[in-house]
This record gives structure tokens, sequence and C-alpha cells, in this order.
């Protein structure tokens, strides 16, 4: 039972990742409205793909707040869909990760209880998805379903990747800080992106998605903020790579990740340039994200095998 909970935690830490993607995606194409109504698609479970399908009056039918659904696109429409539908294939295997998490009750409380937070999670992350769509894509409402995806992924990552036996890990307590400091700042900078997106976003939408060009020379000192904190990270793991490839102990795995974290942060900040450098391209910034949340989930993994071993 226990490979099925760990293939199973994997998969559910894809998933979310693939769901922050998908996310990403809707809100770079202005998707956020594809689907008016909640959970049903233009009152449909299979949405229409042409507007020949929806009744003449739809836009007031499909109101939200007394704001007029947007014009019919299939493309946004079917975009949106395909977020909801790997939100609900989320849910089933996290409902199986937590059916399988309570044969190991006994042997270990933990892993059922991070199950069940991550259960109960996907629900409120669900819920709070329907809120966005209700009340419009407020930005704040939009900033906590970030932040509920970063927790999930946290939690998934805890489960599939917990080490399960004290060798091949960090015991250096100077690391294990570092390491843990690399999160906190991630988080920080996925933060602050955020509201450099929300930014960019009401600008965006007053300037009918045009004029790219001029979108970050006219947001606030928040992006500046967001660039500079850039190198910062890039100097904590910059330090921590260099702590584990300087150890003299065998921690083939451990380097393994620190390779992976070493190419994650190389296409995160070449995606960082792309954006500043060439009038933010809507397809790089889901990739940008991703890469902060797979770098996140590295950096989580790490600590996992930091932690001191004890005698």
């Amino acid at each position: 039972m226990k490979q099925y909970l760990s293939a199973l935690a994997k998969i559910n830490v894809v998933l979310i990742l693939l769901v922050i993607l998908a996310g990403s995606v809707v809100r770079s194409t202005q998707s956020g409205m594809g689907c008016p109504d909640w959970p049903k698609c233009y009152g449909l479970f299979i949405p229409p793909t042409h507007i020949d399908q929806l009744p003449h009056n739809y836009q007031q039918i499909y109101a939200n707040n007394g704001i007029p659904a947007e014009d019919f696109d299939a493309v946004k429409t079917w975009i949106e869909y395909i977020n909801r539908l790997l939100g609900a294939i989320l849910g089933i295997t996290v409902f199986l990760q937590l059916l399988s998490s309570l044969y190991h009750w006994k042997q270990d409380k933990t892993i059922t209880l991070l199950s069940i937070a991550i259960f109960l999670g996907t629900g409120f992350q669900g819920w709070l998805g329907a809120l966005v769509v209700a009340s419009n894509l407020a930005p704040l409402k939009i900033t906590i379903h970030m932040l509920m995806a970063m927790a999930l992924l946290l939690l998934g990552t805890h489960i599939a990747w917990k080490p399960k036996i004290t060798t091949n890990i960090i015991s250096n307590k100077k690391v294990s800080f570092f390491i843990g400091l690399s999160i906190i700042a991630v988080i920080i900078q996925i933060l602050l992106g955020t509201q450099v997106r929300q930014e960019i976003d009401q600008l965006a939408k007053a300037l009918n998605y045009t004029q790219r060009d001029i979108w970050i020379s006219n947001v606030s000192s928040m992006f500046s903020i967001h660039r500079s904190f850039a190198h910062v990270i890039l100097l904590i793991h910059a330090y921590i790579i260099y702590i584990i490839f300087k150890s003299k102990t065998d921690l083939s795995s451990i380097k393994t990740i620190a390779y992976m974290i070493a190419f994650t942060l190389f296409l995160e900040i070449s995606a960082g340039i792309i954006l500043n450098y060439m009038d933010m391209p809507a397809f790089i910034q889901p990739i940008h994200l991703l890469l902060a949340s797979v770098l996140l989930c590295l950096d989580y993994i790490l600590f996992l095998n930091s932690k001191p071993v004890k005698a």
C-alpha cells in the first residue's frame, strides 16, 4: 500500500503544477470568464464550441453581479474548461490518496493528517475558484487562490518525497537554515510577482491588451522590487549549491536535486529577462510561474533531506 500512496502523492504534485500552469494560461489569455458560471460552463457539463449553441440572450442569463457575460469565445471557454477539468481530476486523485493514507494511520499519523489537509484544501480551492468567477476576477481573491495552490504544493511534496530513511541526508545546520530561507524567499517572490501581475492586468485591460511595450514602464516600483529580489534568491541558492558540492560526503541524490535547482533557476531567470526586455510575451508568463513553483517544490525536497540526523 505504501507504493500506491507514494505514487498517488507524486501524481498529485504533478497535477497541482499543471493546475497552476493552467490557471496562469487562463490569466495570460484573459480566459478567466470563459465560463461565466460554475461548476457548469454556460449551463453545460461539456462547454459549447460555437455561439449558435447558446441562447441569444446568453450574456444576460450568465451575468455576474449585474455585469453581462463577455462575448463568447470558444478558445477562451475551452481554456477555462480545461483548467477546471484538471482541478476536478486533482480532486479525485486527492480523495484516492486520502483513502490510501488511512492504512498508514497506525504507522505514521502525520501522513494521514496531511492527506486530510490536502483533501480539505483542494475542496476549499475549488470553492474559492467559484468565488473568483462570481467576483468577476477580483484581484485579492486571485492572490489568495495562488497562495492556496502553493500550500497544497508544499503539503503534497512533503508526502511524496519525505525521506523514509536517515541516510544520504545533509546534516549541516547552516545549510538547513539557508534552504529554509530559500523556501521563504521563493514564496515572497511569488507573492511579489502576483502583485506585479495584478498591476499589469489592470493596465493591460485599460489599454485593451495592446501596447505591450509600455506595460512594464507604467507599473509601480513593485516591479523593481520583484526584479531586484531575484538577485537575493540567486545568491541564496548559489551558496546552498556551493556547500553541497563542496561536501566530501557522498550525497549523490542531493547533488542531483542541486543540479535540478540550478537548471530551474537558469530557466526562471531567462524567462524573467524575456518578460522584461521582450514586451511581456503572453506565452512566457505561465512558464515563469510554473518554473517558480517547480523551484519551490525542489527547495522543499532539499529541505526534507537537510534535517540533521538524530543520534
